[in-house]
């Protein structure tokens, strides 16, 4: 079962806070010897494609869920042992491994996983943010969790930042080093700047890099909160404009509750809220992406972790 990337249908209608998502299964057996099957989904933005288990190379010196190489259309990927990384058990059944092959951060990675059930097109305000022991079970690393059809159990959606740091493979791309914005004085800035993601790892990255050209960062974890959080400030401040407080905005597109895009609509279409500069931040990439922040009222674009253009987008903002 192969899906090119033609074949994938629309990834998110602009603002109407809906996504569609590669559902994928994995197998683990319990402590009681039972079955247990978690179900997960992906963004269809970041599949390139659905290919079978491929012919792998074993490289030295890595993690085991991180220790292959695969060669897929002429191209050298990493792959990751989803299991392996979840540390699973592996039930006394036959499985038939596929690899979702994604593309995102500018990095391609080839994911193993134990069965792919088909595409499915949810609301984000359906996927709530995990519960705490659910989190726990998966060490930190789901986003997002939902209900889907009766009697198959919860999807969760995975933390796909976390997965990509894990092995190594996200980093800040070249131009600026941490080090050179830490000693560059010229790059100090002053003002508030407000996080919108789920990702911890996205969150962090973030706030390390702006608080080190002086800004100070306030955090949400998805556009609901967000939303609530700009209202909240409001009533605080009264009749004074809120874009002298908080002078921009970066957020994330895929998060629970109501997504990146649908916040900024709401954001801009809100008079009160309209004039505060908002730049999305996102993994995923394209003109087609870009043009739908652009849609929506977005000022800025930027793929996540590009630490150069980063900092030259919210220099923009900033005297």
């Amino acid at each position: 079962m192969a899906h090119g990337i033609g074949a994938l249908p629309e990834v998110l209608k602009v603002g109407t806070n809906e996504m569609e998502l590669v559902v994928f299964k994995m197998f683990t057996k319990r402590d009681t010897g039972h079955m247990e099957t978690r179900i997960y989904g992906v963004n269809v933005a970041k599949v390139r494609e659905i290919i079978p288990m491929p012919s792998v190379t074993t490289v030295p010196d890595t993690p085991d869920y991180a220790d292959s190489m695969a060669e897929v259309r002429g191209e050298v990927i990493p792959i990751v042992d989803l299991g392996r990384w979840m540390k699973l058990v592996l039930p006394d059944i036959e499985i038939r491994p596929k690899v979702i092959v994604l593309e995102m951060l500018g990095t391609t990675v080839g994911m193993i996983v134990h069965d792919v059930e088909r595409i499915r097109r949810i609301k984000w305000d359906m996927i709530k943010p995990p519960p705490q022991l659910l989190q726990s079970k998966h060490g930190g690393k789901i986003t997002g969790v939902t209900k889907i059809e009766e009697g198959e159990g919860l999807l969760l959606i995975l933390d796909l930042e976390s997965v990509i740091q894990d092995i190594g493979a996200l980093v800040p791309k070249p131009g600026i080093s941490m080090d050179d914005v830490r000693k560059t004085d010229k790059k100090k800035l002053s003002g508030n700047v407000l996080i919108v993601d789920d990702s911890s790892v996205a969150r962090r990255i973030l706030k390390d890099t702006l608080e080190n050209i002086g800004l100070t960062i306030m955090e949400a974890v998805d556009g609901k909160q967000a939303l609530q959080l700009l209202f909240d400030f409001q009533k605080k401040i009264g009749d004074q404009p809120i874009e002298t407080f908080i002078n921009l905005i970066i957020s994330d597109v895929e998060m629970p509750e109501m997504d990146g895009l649908t916040f900024t609509k709401n954001v801009k279409t809100n008079p009160l809220l309209q004039k505060i500069p908002i730049i999305v931040n996102t993994s995923l990439s394209g003109a087609e992406n870009k043009e739908k922040a652009k849609v929506v009222g977005a000022e800025g674009y930027l793929i996540k972790f590009d630490v150069a253009n980063l900092i030259s987008e919210v220099s923009r903002f900033f005297k």
